[in-house]
């Protein structure tokens, strides 16, 4: 049934926040720590979301071959983290000459990452997680519904 498999939107951005959520854990994890390098250091991550194709492809490469009958080729499937990238934000320097891992000038380098706004990239994940699984439910009642619509 091509209305159940709408159900596969929600639940893929539920699974892409929950991904993104990981990434925050790890961003915060990391937040404190410091290296001898600018290259070392550890650097924000950040997740790109993007649109599931497959769908779509399935649908040209159906209309190239003259098929017309797309029901059992609907999959619907919503969004995908697509990749994890480097935020490009500099590492700080700050001079701390009786560090361990200071460099010959005295300095050590920290992460690039900003607490506050992984607390608040966070927050939005949670807030689109649970909008995610308010659609899910939604659907899924509108399924039982209209199923149950013969029964009497």
């Amino acid at each position: 049934m091509a209305f159940l498999s709408s159900l596969n939107i929600p639940l893929s951005g539920m699974t892409a926040e929950r991904f993104r959520l990981d990434i925050i854990a790890q961003n915060i994890a990391n937040a404190d720590n410091v290296a001898t390098t600018p290259e070392e250091a550890y650097k924000r991550q950040m997740v790109v979301f993007g649109e599931d194709k497959t769908f779509k492809k399935i649908l040209w490469t159906k209309l190239g071959t003259g098929e017309t009958h797309f029901q059992k080729y609907i999959k619907l499937r919503g969004v995908e983290a697509k990749e994890v990238v480097d935020d490009p934000t500099p590492a700080e320097p700050v001079y701390d000459p009786t560090h361990p891992l200071a460099d010959e000038l005295g300095y050590v380098y920290e992460s690039n990452v900003d607490v506050a706004t992984e607390k608040l990239d966070s927050v939005e994940a949670e807030n689109m997680y649970s909008a995610n699984l308010a659609v899910f439910e939604v659907v899924k009642s509108m399924a039982t519904k209209a199923l149950n619509i013969g029964k009497g």
